[in-house]
């Protein structure tokens, strides 16, 4: 049996990348704004500039480094429940906050502190979902800073599912570590040697690593937390205005984690990890869940596989945040080249308007387009079973198939497509409820019969630790 075929690069166009990807780093190479790690390069035998901090590394060290990096991550969660993130595993995070949601009710909106704890109850109920992002922006009806605080406490008190953070300072990065530690300590586990967490930083496109996010790396290195390079180029304006050239530049920022981490820990974690996006020259914006996303998120996993790394990145997204059939089809697309493709970590189930927003039953629609990806993705079966040519002997012409052998063999198992998220009725029972009226109700079935997950020892150190923290102390729930 084999499975759907979705390529973008050829073999040797794969090398040809490679080998380009090589000239960049030995001959343009990148800028790093951390005295520590141009010491370490230095002595590791990079030419590194006095100057400028412009790094050049060579093939044989570039070689090394990389043989250090593992090919598998392992992460975890309160629930117990290891994730082994490389080879043919795959898993997916939901998000919890964004600029905006899209309310089935209201419609386009700012977040408020409700949503924060129904999406993250949805996120811990639903199976399909592994992992949870909370984004560092503010609700509006708490004031900053306590809003970054209160939503990093009902975030916590309402999942037990690893946590994917991306801070925004050291300060942040901090905050997380610390009411980890705790968290930990309060669970009976080794904070340093569990996975709990895994950490996103960026690399500042075109090519510069700056002091901030290595210290995070740093931080996540003290630990045993996995490393989510956050490469973010935007075709013509921070990366060339091609398909091809805004991947070759990606490729090489993808890389310079990797291999700054291996020369700090040989053997952390590091994924494989870009997002590249179009600038529209009629205004200006950035466009980051276009068509040509599709072709990038390919290149992604075969480079990704080229390099033995594990691979992270976006499930699917649209442009638009409306739940149309733009919405769909853009968000299916994206999904089903990385579930083809062998991605690892598909993030972001819930996203919609550009990246810049989420909603309830987006989430929850995009785990029905994710069925119907995995669905495909598997490919068919064409052994002499499955192709029942005994089936079609026995019964011969003009007889059917409804008593068959093979159809009572087969009639409760997945050899055919089905979701609970999708409208499958054919029209046969009408009026029935379409996909944005299944996601709705689902979400509030779900918010109305969750029971809390985390045990209350848990809920209140994490209560405690933030008490601290508000300026307003009427937001502190211990």
């Amino acid at each position: 049996m084999s499975g759907l075929s979705l390529k973008t690069l050829s073999q040797s166009e794969i090398e040809y990348l490679h080998k380009k990807t090589m000239d960049i780093f030995e001959n343009v190479g990148f800028k790093v704004t951390h005295d520590e790690t141009l010491n370490r390069l230095k002595k590791a035998g990079t030419n590194v500039s006095e100057s400028d901090g412009i790094v050049k590394i060579p093939q044989k060290l570039f070689d090394e480094l990389l043989a250090c990096a593992p090919a598998v991550a392992i992460e975890t969660g309160l629930n117990g429940k290891q994730m082994t993130v490389g080879d043919n595993h795959r898993y997916f995070q939901s998000l919890i906050l964004d600029p905006f949601i899209n309310d089935y009710e209201q419609g386009k909106r700012l977040p408020i502190l409700e949503d924060v704890c129904r999406h993250t109850i949805i996120g811990e109920s639903l199976g399909r979902i592994n992992a949870m992002m909370r984004m560092q922006f503010p609700v509006s009806d708490i004031p900053e800073p306590d809003s970054y605080y209160k939503t990093m406490e009902v975030f916590l008190c309402h999942h037990t599912k690893h946590v994917m953070i991306y801070p925004t300072s050291e300060q942040n990065c901090r905050d997380w570590f610390d009411v980890y530690e705790v968290i930990a300590d309060a669970a009976g586990l080794n904070v340093k040697t569990t996975p709990l967490v895994s950490v996103a930083m960026a690399v500042i496109t075109p090519l510069q690593l700056h002091g901030m996010n290595v210290e995070i790396m740093k931080m996540a290195m003290e630990r045993c937390y996995p490393i989510i390079p956050t490469i973010c180029p935007m075709a013509g304006t921070t990366s060339p205005f091609s398909v091809a050239g805004t991947a070759l530049l990606a490729n090489v920022e993808s890389l310079i984690p990797v291999l700054i981490a291996q020369l700090y820990k040989p053997g952390h974690p590091v994924f494989y990890s870009i997002a590249p996006s179009v600038t529209d020259f009629r205004t200006g914006h950035d466009l980051y869940y276009k068509a040509e996303k599709m072709l990038w998120k390919t290149i992604a996993c075969q480079m990704g596989k080229f390099y033995n790394l594990p691979i992270s990145g976006e499930t699917g997204g649209s442009l638009t945040h409306l739940p149309d059939m733009q919405n769909g089809a853009e968000s299916f697309a994206y999904m089903l080249t990385s579930i083809v493709n062998g991605q690892n970590i598909l993030g972001g189930v819930g996203s919609m308007g550009n990246a810049n927003g989420m909603s309830q039953e987006q989430i929850i629609m995009q785990c029905g387009l994710i069925d119907m990806a995995e669905y495909l993705a598997r490919g068919v079966d064409m052994s002499d079973y499955k192709l029942a040519v005994d089936s079609i002997t026995q019964v011969g012409t003009g007889g059917n198939y409804m008593t068959d052998t093979l159809t009572m063999d087969l009639l409760r198992g997945d050899e055919f497509f089905t979701t609970e998220h999708f409208d499958l009725t054919g029209g046969y029972s009408d009026p029935s409820l379409g996909i944005y009226e299944l996601a709705h109700q689902k979400a509030l079935d779900l918010v109305a019969n969750y029971k809390s997950t985390v045990p209350d020892k848990i809920q209140n150190v994490i209560r405690k630790f933030f008490a601290s923290k508000y300026s307003d102390k009427t937001l502190a729930a211990y």
